[in-house]
């Protein structure tokens, strides 16, 4: 409702002025919103699909819109659906009815209004049958870049990414001025892993569309992906202004949730990443992003409610849902495997590699993924420092001078994190200590991602002195992990 809300407010304010200038200048004014919309369409941020979608709707519901302005509207409403989660699909597949678009004609409006039908036909879930509407639009009209971006759309929600990558390669060459293609781009190559390829797109879009909120939290990943900042980055500053759409504060909360998370404050990061899953619209990239930070969290039903909205609109392949689908896997107990296909660029697939290392080949396992990972992967990362410490098997607080910190721990961590409880369990285990670890993985139950693997580990231990669990141990996990294997 707060997306719909937040582009009726464009409408109105943008529908206006457009009415305004409709009643004083008529057709040379007409002519001129044509123009303007068409520039609002390249630009391609969500203030100018707003934008295309105020003028738009006065031209087609006004005398002075045509095919043209109606295959417009649908592709910016269509956009608006599938690439931030606003729900204006109704609205576009009514508008390509009551034109009868796509119609087959070879012309723009025809070939615009199958881009708009191939990505509403993706959101619903049928990648191929809205890869096989964009490729013949794509075919038939190679000059135009809408059909390009719908194909490049479609593919990265098939898991088909190198191929998502190539057609928005193509639209960028055919219409260097459509920034949407440059975007949509980089997010690509950062799921593939591939960085260094993201960073000069996403600062060429921020150049040329400096209020485009989606390129500058983009940038933010790529920033912390190539860990330029020894510690957490802010959040992009778009983060703090007024005006923000649901898929725009969503993603705000996610990155404030991370930046908790690596600082070592869990009960921040948990409350901002759970503010993010109720409001996020239904766009996969984003519900997965929000599932696997849950799933690290201890939030593992929330995460997986989130993953089962994402695999609605995205195929099981597409690579942030996979890596999601492990984060929630390890989290309720099961081995550590993980996808052998692309790695997203982003910190927290990072932490789960190492995490699931530790749960599927213990601490040697977990030294040998660190190392893998290389020491900057542990740089301003509170819990990648806590498993590294646990991999060298160091003292923890017994060896430290008064005042001293753990690495990565804070004042807001000190109390008694659960993660880092856990971790002292498994070190005091190693120690041959079993009294100190059952004391441990008690207080390791519950608000991190390994809290299922804590009370197997408590219960072994609990068994092995011959003693039980309270009935009311386990409530808390329960309520956030009710599929967690060693509840059974």
């Amino acid at each position: 409702m707060r997306g719909a809300a937040w582009v009726l407010a464009i409408a109105v304010v943008g529908g206006g002025t457009v009415a305004w200038l409709v009643h004083t200048r008529g057709d040379a004014v007409d002519r001129q919103l044509d123009a303007e919309l068409a520039a609002a369409l390249d630009r391609g941020g969500i203030a100018d699909l707003g934008r295309a979608q105020a003028i738009g709707r006065r031209l087609v519901l006004g005398a002075g819109g045509g095919r043209a302005e109606a295959a417009a509207l649908a592709f910016a409403d269509a956009r608006l659906a599938i690439d931030y989660g606003v729900p204006t699909a109704p609205e576009a597949e009514e508008i390509l009815a009551r034109f009868g678009l796509p119609d087959g004609r070879s012309d723009g409006p025809s070939t615009m209004a199958a881009a708009a039908k191939a990505l509403l036909v993706a959101r619903n879930g049928d990648q191929e049958g809205a890869a096989r509407i964009a490729a013949a639009a794509a075919a038939a009209e190679p000059g135009i870049p809408h059909p390009l971006y719908a194909l490049g759309r479609t593919r990265a929600l098939g898991g088909d990414l190198e191929g998502a990558a190539r057609a928005f390669e193509a639209a960028g060459v055919v219409a260097p001025a459509f920034l949407a293609s440059r975007v949509a781009r980089a997010e690509v190559l950062l799921d593939l892993g591939n960085v260094g390829r993201a960073r000069p797109l996403l600062a060429g879009a921020i150049s040329d569309a400096p209020g485009d909120p989606r390129a500058q939290l983009l940038m933010e990943e790529v920033e912390l992906a190539t860990r330029e900042h020894q510690a957490p980055p802010h959040p992009a500053a778009i983060c703090a202004g007024p005006w923000r759409p649901p898929a725009i504060e969503a993603a705000c909360l996610l990155a404030r949730a991370e930046c908790a998370r690596r600082a070592g404050n869990r009960a921040e990061a948990r409350a901002e990443a759970e503010g993010a899953a109720r409001i996020v619209p239904d766009e996969p990239r984003l519900l997965a992003r929000a599932a696997l930070l849950l799933a690290q969290l201890g939030a593992v039903d929330q995460a997986a409610a989130l993953l089962a909205r994402a695999r609605r609109r995205a195929a099981a392949e597409m690579p942030t849902v996979v890596w999601a689908t492990a984060a929630v896997a390890l989290g309720r107990g099961h081995a550590g495997a993980l996808p052998a296909g692309p790695r997203p660029a982003d910190p927290e697939t990072t932490l789960l590699i190492a995490r699931a290392a530790l749960a599927a080949g213990g601490v040697g396992a977990l030294g040998a993924a660190l190392g893998g990972l290389g020491p900057k992967a542990r740089d301003g990362d509170g819990d990648l420092g806590r498993l590294g410490q646990l991999a060298a098997r160091a003292p923890r607080l017994t060896s430290k001078t008064p005042g001293q910190k753990t690495p990565g721990q804070t004042a807001a961590s000190a109390v008694d994190d659960p993660m880092q409880a856990y971790l002292d369990g498994l070190a005091a285990q190693l120690a041959g200590d079993l009294v100190k670890a059952t004391e441990r993985f008690g207080h390791a139950l519950s608000g991190h991602g390994d809290a299922c693997h804590a009370a197997g580990e408590y219960v072994a231990a609990l068994r092995a002195q011959k003693r039980r669990p309270e009935p009311t141990t386990f409530a808390r996990l329960r309520a956030e992990n009710s599929r967690c294997v060693n509840l059974r």
